[in-house]
């Protein structure tokens, strides 16, 4: 194993984006558009232009007004908190359907911290039979021969964003169309989105799956068109497969066939490591706490960041470009290239102080370092029990009042 070396990034945007490319010229992909600048800075302006109301009008169609803030809270530079108190002091009661999409991501974390590896294995037992063949090459290259499919894969390979409806669609039809394993796919997707997040990628496949559902999720022609102005179906020519209707496709993709058991899927870890004997205390600061903001970057003892190859190897180039943008916000960061346990033994740190994580392979990464876990900062206060995270509706019975306040009451 190569030995880590520390990095500089650069603060002229142009020359950081061309240093990471060299830093990381197995990475593939393309540049990192100046439409996805990462950091707070850029968080806050796409906040503060946020305009609620359009978003309840349109969120659902492809050209919508989105937000387009999920990146930002992958990676901590703004806090649901943040958001759902901004979103409310701005447009009070029209807030509400913005807030309730924070409160689905908080809800997916949640889960994520309940299950820990569990949710990249199957939740539930299918509903439907499930497929469980290798993502196949096309879908990679993204010549499916659909023009909606391309679309949504040239969007998540050269933008690294996916609308989120196209996601859903995307999903289904890899999934019940194709029957292909949900992990390996889900694996493949997460990695190549600049939001790409464990919990609310791998558990929305799931959803869509019917393995953290009720039912399967799928789609059909007109529902596609409808929510896509015709995008991709006006000109296209070939023979449609969602041209059906809802009861056809049912016994299309499902009927005749016997669901399978819930199976489990394997997750790599890293070794494990004996405790650090090293007396030095340091901050370490992981991928999901890059805010400028953030309390912890306020203590006087160095502060660490490492791009990992256990954690980030599989990341497109912009993917580790959008965190340099993040990184080139926080001051006194030491930014490092390596394994993580060796470049803290080098620095002679015997104890980490960081932000709370459901991610167990960073856990497992830091154990040897007798972690000091500071809570992140909470959407709700509310105690949420296993119980109601079994599914978004239970979830949102505790937490919508204290989100919504008496508005909660008047939609029950």
């Amino acid at each position: 194993m190569a030995q880590p070396y520390k990095l500089t990034i650069p603060h002229d945007r142009a020359e950081r984006l061309q240093y990471i490319r060299r830093i990381f010229p197995q990475a593939l992909g393309s540049f990192l558009s100046d439409e996805w600048r990462g950091g707070r800075h850029e968080a806050l302006k796409r906040l503060n232009s946020m305009d609620a109301v359009a978003y309840n009008r349109n969120r659902d169609f492809i050209n919508g007004a989105v937000t387009k803030l999920s990146p930002f809270f992958r990676h901590g530079c703004l806090t649901l908190k943040e958001a759902s108190d901004s979103a409310k002091s701005r447009f009070g009661d029209q807030a509400e359907k913005f807030i309730a999409e924070l409160a689905r991501r908080d809800y997916w974390r949640h889960v994520w911290y309940d299950k820990g590896n569990g949710i990249f294995s199957d939740i539930e037992d299918p509903k439907v039979a499930l497929g469980d063949k290798l993502m196949p090459d096309f879908i990679r290259q993204g010549i499916t021969g659909l023009p909606c499919m391309d679309g949504f894969i040239r969007d998540l390979t050269h933008d690294g964003y996916v609308h989120n409806h196209a996601r859903m669609w995307f999903a289904a039809y890899v999934v019940h169309w194709l029957k292909v394993d949900w992990r390996e796919a889900a694996d493949w997707f997460e990695n190549n989105l600049l939001d790409g997040d464990k919990a609310s990628n791998h558990l929305s496949w799931q959803w869509v799956a019917s393995l953290f559902s009720s039912k399967p999720y799928f789609f059909n022609k007109e529902n596609l068109a409808r929510y896509t102005g015709e995008k991709y179906c006006a000109n296209c020519k070939i023979t449609c497969p969602f041209d059906h209707s809802y009861e056809a496709l049912n016994d299309q993709l499902f009927a005749n066939q016997t669901p399978r058991p819930a199976k489990k899927h394997k997750i790599s870890m890293p070794l494990k490591e004996p405790i650090s004997t090293h007396q030095a205390i340091a901050i370490f600061v992981h991928d999901e706490m890059l805010s400028a903001a953030h309390p912890l970057l306020r203590k006087p003892m160095p502060k660490i960041f490492v791009y990992d190859e256990f954690l980030h190897g599989r990341w497109p180039l912009k993917r580790l470009q959008f965190l340099a943008d993040c990184l080139n916000e926080l001051q006194d960061v030491e930014v490092w290239m390596g394994d993580t346990q060796t470049v803290l033994k080098n620095r002679g740190v015997g104890q980490v102080i960081t932000q709370q994580t459901p991610n167990r392979q960073v856990k497992a990464l830091l154990d040897p370092f007798n972690p000091i876990w500071e809570p992140e900062v909470k959407l709700v206060q509310a105690s949420i029990s296993e119980a109601r995270l079994k599914r978004f509706s239970r979830y949102w019975e505790k937490v919508g009042p204290e989100l919504l306040g008496d508005r909660f009451n008047q939609q029950s």
